[in-house]
């Protein structure tokens, strides 16, 4: 099966009978919670750990906020020009922000049903699941909780920690610290490891090699650099996983299940199973207004939500000509496809649009214009162009970002996305590897797990010129690196900068939304103000600095 039906389980409420003539009913209370009942099956507790996989799809689905949250307001990203986001200027973020409350709530409800089935185990009879099956089960639910509050805590700091499940309404909430937090979160990290299959009959279940990637992951984030480099080098070393030979396959529709793939969030087109994944429009440009060009399922549809920055093209520009990532991710060239609307010297399948990462000759403007549209680097960020830089521009125009595009969807206006969602994949572990190798002195061996990555980008001829050497091997090149490979995934370019030191750095420098706003508090989110007025102990849940 190739996507599994996530249910989600909800608690009945048996409401009483309601009579106008008290005297023909004799009422007595025999209410029974269906869920004590359910959940001691084996369809009902499968359900429930079901039910701890859609904040998954709600978070990186539907309105995909975890793309705001994890690559605006850095160095990499600007708020493209449909619509205000908030989290790239900094001076709008408030406590009010619905993208906090969103992901905040979706994050809770997640670590409410996985507390739900870790108590709930211990309810079922022996005959129900047999215990491997049952330890899988658990190992999902551990697995899960620790992902989730790795976002809370990396995105928040102190935050509120929930281990049981809620049986009454509460009215109050403390807040953790984070070392309390990650405590927690490697503690179900490591029993999740122990617990999960090596792979799954189901896709997008978890798995032990993706509990161990994330612990990779969360171990890096924390500083513990040695077991990072363990952990990322026992998913590498340990399963069947492989960089593919071609950066271009990961991101064709037909390739999703792919070797590289360690955790990742299915979706399907079905709207009755899933309201499907909008990463598909979320990076592209408006080529539907230039000549020659109609919008179509091919080329997306074209939000524009996020535009590449001047740092990140002149970063891939310059790399170009070693680095095949540029031309294998973004799209540059359109093809003519509105007959109503071609250039005199245009017809069907020409070239209609150009947007090239540099700045172009005015001899290769005079040359092609009359045959298609150009629009170079200084164009798009000029304020002046009708299509470029805000205040005045649209942010209409730039390359766009191709890896989530969709020509599975049903229509051109279609947002119902039906492309599976890479969360941890394998080209990540080299990049720990070499990171965490490098931060224990050992970047001699750190240097082959990064340069692994940067042969399987390199143009044929050019491979030695992509290989660093262990002298090179600086924090610095691994964000560089992180950049070029991870470019626009959830990995996230906001936490990759918060955890090296570098966000304020690095958003001041090249980040013309952020630099005029960003200040150290904002290195925390604030915290949704939906949740502090739904408490009683104000003055104890306080909110973070600077909100």
């Amino acid at each position: 099966m190739k996507k599994f039906l996530i249910t989600i389980i909800c608690g009945i409420i048996l409401m009483p009978f309601l009579q106008s003539c008290q005297d023909l009913l004799k009422e007595e209370n025999i209410r029974v919670p269906v869920a004590d009942m359910y959940y001691k099956t084996a369809k009902g507790y499968n359900d429930l750990i079901n039910s701890c996989y859609p904040p998954l799809r709600n978070i990186y689905g539907g309105y995909a906020n975890m793309f705001q949250m994890n690559i605006l307001g850095a160095d990499l990203w600007l708020n493209g020009g449909d619509g205000s986001r908030n989290f790239g200027f900094y001076n709008i973020l408030t406590p009010s922000d619905w993208v906090c409350w969103d992901v905040w709530k979706y994050l809770y409800s997640g670590i409410t049903a996985c507390n739900t089935a870790i108590d709930r185990a211990a309810e079922l009879p022996d005959s129900e699941i047999p215990e491997a099956q049952l330890n899988d089960l658990l190992g999902q639910a551990y697995f899960l909780r620790a992902f989730y509050y790795h976002i809370l805590a990396m995105q928040w700091g102190r935050v509120p920690l929930e281990l049981k499940e809620i049986t009454a309404v509460k009215t109050t909430a403390v807040r953790a610290t984070e070392q309390q937090v990650y405590d927690q979160v490697i503690n179900d990290l490591l029993l999740a490891e122990q617990l999960l299959p090596p792979t799954q009959n189901d896709y997008g279940r978890a798995t032990k090699p993706a509990a161990q990637a994330l612990l990779a992951r969360v171990y890096l984030w924390t500083n513990k650099n040695a077991e990072a480099a363990s952990y990322a080098k026992k998913v590498i070393n340990d399963y069947d996983f492989q960089l593919l030979d071609d950066y271009a396959d990961l991101w064709k529709m037909a390739n999703q299940h792919n070797a590289e793939v360690i955790f990742a969030i299915p979706f399907t087109s079905d709207p009755q199973l899933s309201e499907g994944s909008v990463a598909h429009h979320l990076f592209l440009a408006r080529y539907d207004i230039e000549r020659g060009m109609i919008r179509d399922i091919a080329n997306g549809r074209p939000f524009r939500h996020y535009m590449p920055s001047r740092h990140l093209l002149e970063m891939c520009q310059a790399n170009r000509w070693r680095d095949s990532r540029f031309d294998k991710a973004y799209t540059t060239v359109w093809y003519a496809n509105n007959p109503d609307n071609l250039l005199p010297e245009m017809t069907l399948g020409d070239t209609a649009l150009y947007i090239v990462p540099y700045v172009a000759s005015q001899e290769e403007k005079d040359r092609v214009m009359k045959k298609y549209t150009l629009y170079d680097i200084n164009y798009y960020f000029d304020a002046n162009s009708p299509n470029g830089w805000m205040p005045k521009g649209a942010r209409h125009t730039f390359p766009a970002l191709n890896k989530f595009l969709d020509p599975e969807r049903e229509s051109v206006a279609s947002s119902q996305g039906s492309k599976d969602f890479f969360v941890i994949r394998l080209a990540e572990m080299h990049l720990i590897a070499a990171e965490a190798l490098m931060k224990t002195g050992k970047a001699d061996e750190g240097v082959n797990y990064i340069n692994a990555v940067r042969l399987r980008a390199a143009w044929p001829g050019n491979e030695e010129d992509m290989k660093l050497t262990a002298s090179e091997l600086t924090i610095e090149a691994i964000l560089d690196e992180r950049a070029f490979e991870l470019a626009g995934e959830c990995v996230g370019r906001w936490p990759d900068l918060k955890r090296t030191g570098k966000l304020l750095e690095y958003a001041r420098k090249y980040n013309p939304d952020a630099s005029p706003n960003i200040q150290e508090y904002h290195l925390l989110r604030p915290i949704p103000q939906n949740m502090i007025d739904r408490i009683t102990n104000k003055d104890e849940f306080n909110q973070n600095p600077g909100y």
